[in-house]
């Protein structure tokens, strides 16, 4: 869907600063542009300095919808989640850009790989980095956020975990049981956001009758319709949850997979 399509819409989320991990490219793209659309300025991340045109253009396609009076403030830096600097560089990035206050936090950078047991791809450098983009990164940049007092009160983080990602994130309950209570963080949500197979640019490098048969695989086991997702179904789902709607919402697992994932 076109940036101008999203646009108008409710400006609900006006004031609000925004992290979004992995923001150039599909799914984070989508929720960059759902977040600002409804008057969220963004501090987005992206692995290498080689994707920072893709977030000029992403920018690009923002602020062309906005008048010269109310456009949000866009900014995106290099902070790759599987170094342990990750999260000194966004908060620095919050610190220099954003007042030093932020309210949406989405993790939807992963560290993805393919390797099974017995294949020797299995190696301590496979996991370490796993561990430390999926598992680490998260932890510890929500530690510094709320150590510093960082984030305002009535935040929203929000963890896209897919069913690539095998290190599954830790935003669900012991957070919000762990940190809802802290000062500072009153009303502040934790949710998980679990994503099925959906058409991004990872889809589109799959071979054409691999991707075919997988396609129709998954779309079979749909419950709501014969198809797979688009990321602009995953990026609605985050959307609500980052609202003031969700308020009630805390340590949940939603299913983004139209059905297909059995969340009990």
């Amino acid at each position: 869907m076109a940036a101008s399509e999203k646009i108008v819409r409710e400006r609900d989320l006006e004031g609000k600063v925004a992290i979004v991990t992995g923001a150039t490219k599909g799914i984070g793209r989508a929720i960059c542009l759902d977040l600002a659309s409804r008057g969220a300025s963004i501090l987005g991340t992206y692995s290498s300095p080689e994707s920072a045109h893709l977030f000029d253009t992403l920018s690009s396609d923002i602020t062309s919808t906005y008048s010269s009076t109310n456009k949000p403030n866009l900014v995106g830096i290099t902070a790759d989640i599987s170094t342990p600097l990750a999260p000194s560089l966004i908060i620095e990035a919050l610190h220099e850009h954003f007042g030093s206050k932020v309210d949406i936090v989405v993790f939807n950078a992963a560290v993805m790989g393919l390797a099974k047991m017995g294949d020797g791809k299995v190696t301590d450098d496979f996991v370490g980095r796993a561990l430390l983009g999926n598992v680490q990164f998260p932890v510890m940049l929500v530690e510094g956020l709320v150590s510093g007092g960082l984030v305002r009160p009535n935040g929203r983080v929000v963890a896209v975990s897919s069913e690539g990602v095998r290190a599954r994130r830790p935003a669900g309950g012991k957070w919000a049981d762990e940190l809802g209570t802290r000062s500072g963080m009153e009303g502040t949500t934790f949710n998980s956001v679990s994503v099925g197979f959906t058409k991004t640019e990872a889809y589109d490098r799959i071979p054409e009758g691999i991707r075919e048969k997988m396609t129709a695989a998954d779309a079979a086991e749909v419950a709501v319709g014969n198809r797979i997702g688009e990321v602009e179904d995953i990026s609605d789902v985050v959307g609500l949850l980052v609202s003031e709607k969700a308020r009630w919402i805390s340590g949940s697992v939603a299913d983004a997979s139209g059905g297909k994932a059995k969340i009990i």
